[in-house]
């Protein structure tokens, strides 16, 4: 199970950072906010799988970790649109500190939590930023 959660996290990550998985999610459709925010509290399974399996039940982390992820999606989707990017790297940042000092998992799933976040929080509700053709920085 730890290794299926692990492959969906990298392949979340890869593909909720891509341009088009962007457009998609952040296309000018009124209920896209509503099916972002659905997305993110969809992954409460994820959350819970972990920590009542895979933690032996452990209610705290689950709780605090579903708190930070329904806190944190709320902030990112509601900051204005020049904020975004920000926010979610400011409730990331906030995540992974609180895993790593306050909410303490085995040191073989230290890698859970910053993955976890990243692909909710930065790739999945951050939109596109705009491309500029022909300059290299």
């Amino acid at each position: 199970m730890v290794a299926l959660a692990g492959l969906d996290l990298i392949g979340g990550v890869l593909t909720n950072a891509t341009n088009a998985a962007k457009r998609w999610y952040h296309r000018a459709d009124p209920a896209a906010r509503r099916a972002r925010l659905l997305f993110v509290s969809a992954h409460l399974i994820h959350l819970a799988a972990m920590g009542l399996y895979v933690l032996s039940g452990d209610l705290a982390w689950t709780s605090a970790n579903a708190a930070l992820l329904l806190g944190g999606a709320v902030a990112v989707e509601f900051a204005p649109v020049h904020l975004r990017r920000p926010v979610a790297m400011a409730v990331l940042m906030a995540a992974v500190l609180v895993n790593l000092f306050w909410l303490p998992a085995p040191a073989t799933l230290a890698w859970f939590a910053p993955l976890f976040f990243l692909k909710l929080l930065v790739c999945h509700l951050v939109p596109e930023a705009p491309l500029e053709r022909g300059r290299d920085v």
